[in-house]
């Protein structure tokens, strides 16, 4: 979590990052939000109390990781082309 949190402060400019980490923030609360009811919506509990469908969310969960990772090597793959422009722009 920590260095996913380094690499996408560093997208955006000094002047914006204040703003930039709490829209950051705020998205990443409702996220665990929607992941919670989502996850409500597919698991379910027998009359014997054992979980059903506790699989498919293992899936989903897998899923999900297999996209942020794709999604963090993009953006670490863009961070140091925005560093790049702002030192030149400078």
């Amino acid at each position: 979590m920590i260095s996913s949190s380094a690499l996408v402060s560093a997208i955006p400019s000094r002047e914006n990052r204040g703003s930039f980490m709490s829209v950051s923030s705020s998205i990443q609360q409702l996220s665990g939000g929607f992941a919670s009811l989502l996850a409500g919506f597919i698991v379910a509990e027998n009359p014997d109390g054992s979980l059903q469908n506790f699989e498919m969310l293992g899936y989903v969960v897998n899923g999900a990781s297999v996209i942020t990772l794709v999604m963090m090597a993009i953006i670490h793959r863009l961070v140091p082309e925005a560093e790049n422009k702002a030192r030149e722009a400078s």
